[in-house]
């Protein structure tokens, strides 16, 4: 099945800022803006639903890399929209790229890249990490 082209999107209600709100959340350099974990997850998820046709009982895919650039610089509101295209395959990495929208137009853009791994590998390699500290957890 080819999956070029193929788009998917995802969705997100982000609360309209209030002036008050806005520089209590946020540095005088630093604006409210959505944060980068949230349009993340939105361009994940739009990929990954644009992904699920091609994946077979027992499979899944996992995020292997995201590069985002931001568009806005102040605050985003109303709802945003994640849409992802597929852009191709190498193997079983697949890549797309997403672009988000708020009400007033494109906030962010991203280029990802997935890979369809075997529900079992990834139960596996969660039993095999079970009681180990994960090196990052001693920053």
């Amino acid at each position: 099945m080819s999956l070029k082209g193929r788009t998917a999107e995802a969705t997100l209600r982000v609360p309209r800022l209030t002036a008050e709100a806005a520089s209590v959340s946020a540095a005088p350099d630093f604006p409210a803006a959505v944060p980068r974990s949230r349009l993340s997850g939105l361009m994940e998820l739009a990929a990954a639903r644009a992904l699920r046709p091609a994946l077979r009982d027992g499979e899944s895919s996992i995020t292997l890399s995201l590069e985002i650039t931001h568009a806005l610089s102040g605050p985003a509101h109303g709802n945003l929209r994640a849409v992802a295209t597929h852009q191709g395959v190498n193997g079983r990495v697949h890549r797309f790229l997403a672009h988000v929208f708020d009400e007033s137009g494109l906030i962010a853009s991203g280029e990802i890249a997935r890979a369809v791994v075997a529900d079992r590998h990834i139960a596996g390699l969660a039993r095999r990490s079970l009681g180990r500290v994960s090196m990052l957890l001693g920053v």
